[in-house]
This record gives C-alpha cells, structure tokens and sequence, in this order.
C-alpha cells in the first residue's frame, strides 16, 4: 500500500486546482513548468526548512528561469500555498483509492486501521519537508490560509469512516466524527514522532504505538 500521487491535470473539464493562488496554464508545456517548480521546492524542503529555501533556489532546481517563475507565482510563499493544495488532494485520492481496494478485497477491512495508519506514517515521512514547511506557515499566517492538511484532509478521513463504519465490526458502534478524530490524533502522533522525535521508536514499535492511541482516542 502505498500514498498515491494526485494526477492533477487542468483539462477543461475541472476547475484548476490551484486557481486561488496561480492563473491556469494556457499550455500543457506551462503546466509541465508549473509542475516542475513544485517538484523543485519539494525536493529542497526534503533538505532543508523553508526559510532556507530561495526563488533562485527553486529555480536552478527546475531547470527554468526567475521570469518564468514570477509569471506563475506571485512569491514564495503563493508555490507553498500550491504544495498545501496538492498534499490535501493526494490525501483525497489516496483515501479514495484504499476505500476501492477495500471494496474490491473485503477480507482487508478488518485489517484497515492499521493500513490507515501505516498510510499516515509514509505520509509523514516522504513528506516531510512539505508538512514541516506547512506546519510552520501556519503559525506565521495569521489568516489560517494554509489548509489542505485541515479540511480537506478531514474531509478525506470523513470518507473513510463513513465507509468503515458499515464495514468493521470494531468501529460500526462509533461514531463518524469520533473516528475522524481518532485518525486525526494518530496523525498528529506520527507526526510528531517521525518529523520532530526521530529515532524514538523503530517502524514496528511506533506503527503499535499509534495503533494503541487510535483506539484508546477512538474511546475518549
């Protein structure tokens, strides 16, 4: 099981994902661009924070021009606002993608909060940069701008245990939103452990630490 990567295309037939922050690319080679550029912060932010991250730095990494960067974003902060969006919906298609092969092998659903989990431990380790960037813009932002790992990823796990509640004897007593909690806190858990407590736990003793805090909060 692994964390899908979102196909994010602007084809006419959807709204562009990320229309709040950039203008749709007018071309599929802009939007290769506009992509590359996401790519580009994204594999700085595995190395580095994001104060340590410059325009010019995306830039080299891209293989593009300052130019053309400034005629996609207004500033650093706007790609950030990007990569925010992009996480929030690979955590929508990725959910979207466990409930179908839950569907599709049903004698996996009892197993399913220990995949969820496992899938919010490789989240917050190929990730990392991104949430550790996001996590620090959030508290700098006053206007709570920064979103995609909030709504739409509550929304992802609301989803999930909506499905999961008629389908896993252990959770169908539970309520929707107790189990969205659940998950959520065992992701706060991860988080803390993977990107700022490193080396507390090896992968099997935290994947059983967080499975215990799933349902001890599941309970509370």
């Amino acid at each position: 099981m692994t964390v899908m990567t979102a196909s994010l295309k602007s084809d006419g037939e959807a709204p562009w994902l990320y229309s709040k922050w950039v203008e749709p690319p007018a071309q599929d080679r802009s939007e290769r661009t506009f992509f590359r550029f996401l790519d580009a912060a994204e594999a700085l932010l595995a190395k580095r924070h994001w104060h340590e991250v410059s325009v010019q730095d995306i830039v080299k990494n891209a293989h593009a021009s300052v130019g053309s960067f400034y005629n996609r974003f207004t500033d650093k902060t706007a790609l950030l606002h990007c990569l925010d969006d992009r996480i929030g919906e690979e955590c929508e298609l990725t959910v979207i993608g466990l409930i179908d092969e839950l569907e599709h092998c049903p004698a996996l659903v009892a197993d399913a909060p220990g995949l969820v989990v496992s899938l919010l431990m490789r989240l917050c380790t190929k990730r990392a940069g991104v949430i550790r960037a996001l996590d620090m813009a959030r508290k700098m932002d006053a206007s709570d701008s920064f979103s995609g790992m909030g709504p739409r990823f509550d929304g992802a796990l609301l989803m999930l245990a909506s499905f999961l509640k008629g389908q896993n004897s252990a959770l169908n007593s539970h309520a929707d939103d107790a189990i969205v909690r659940a998950f959520r806190e065992t992701f706060w858990l991860a988080r803390e452990n993977l990107l700022y407590e490193k080396g507390q736990f090896d992968d099997r003793a935290l994947h059983q630490t967080l499975m215990n805090h799933f349902y001890v909060s599941l309970k509370g």
